[in-house]
């Protein structure tokens, strides 16, 4: 695996864990190839609620190394949430996936949707928001400017039709992320059900490491979409949320 490599976990530990020393002996266990100890202390600092790109990162290199793929895939998908430019974590998955058992392709999407969603993935819901913000003060700027030297220009109102159009992308973003609940299954086969109930009709199965989005949720139970736009129901003990 061409990405999985003692460089990165090295160069990571002079960021956000540099004078950790359990970080840095994970790292040095995972140079030795002791992969075993070093997913243990990359766990317990994940205890202690300390998380970064880099510690789910090389996480998932560990459990890639012991060919627990539904746990590599997990916490590439992790270092994803925080950073989702992260290309290596990205390129990660995709071998991950050679090694599960089912190959979901993607629904095909209409080409503007596409579209519309590839301009919202150019920057994170944080950056979008910040740019939305920053073209808002302008207008105003310029509006209280023309306003008190008697100044005609279109600039304002061109730059305060912008600032609307951020404003839906951001507000866009935001809704997309906040009803997603992506999880990953962690039971060897799980069956999907017709309804929350193992009285219903079996639709299909799905086996371990299969990323699934969560739709709903009755107590136990919660329906789930997978990227080929097939749903069902399963029981929530069957997965781990990310």
């Amino acid at each position: 695996m061409k990405k999985i490599s003692i460089v990165f976990l090295f160069l990571s530990s002079l960021n956000l864990y540099g004078n950790d020393s359990l970080f840095i002996s994970a790292n040095t266990d995972y140079a030795n190839e002791n992969y075993i100890s070093s997913c243990e202390k990359y766990e317990e600092i994940l205890s202690r609620n300390l998380e970064s790109v880099e510690l789910f990162y090389n996480l998932g290199n560990s459990y890639f190394k012991l060919d627990e793929i539904h746990k590599a895939i997990y916490n590439y998908e992790r270092a994803l949430k925080i950073n989702q430019d992260f290309t290596d974590a990205k390129e990660n998955i995709e071998l991950c996936k050679l090694q599960l058992i089912d190959k979901i392709d993607e629904m095909p999407e209409l080409f503007f949707i596409k579209i519309f969603k590839e301009i919202q993935n150019i920057f994170s819901l944080e950056r979008w928001i910040l740019i939305t913000l920053i073209s808002i003060w302008l207008s105003v700027i310029l509006l209280i400017y023309n306003k008190f030297f008697s100044k005609k220009n279109n600039l304002a109102y061109i730059l305060l039709l912008i600032s609307f159009t951020l404003l839906f992308f951001s507000n866009s973003i935001y809704n997309k992320n906040k009803n997603i609940r992506p999880a990953i299954i962690y039971s060897s086969v799980i069956e999907v059900m017709s309804a929350p109930s193992e009285e219903s009709t079996k639709l299909f199965n799905l086996h371990i490491g299969t990323k699934v989005n969560i739709n709903d949720q009755i107590e136990n139970w919660v329906n789930i979409k997978l990227a080929n736009g097939k749903k069902g129901w399963v029981a929530i003990n069957h997965l781990k949320e990310i």
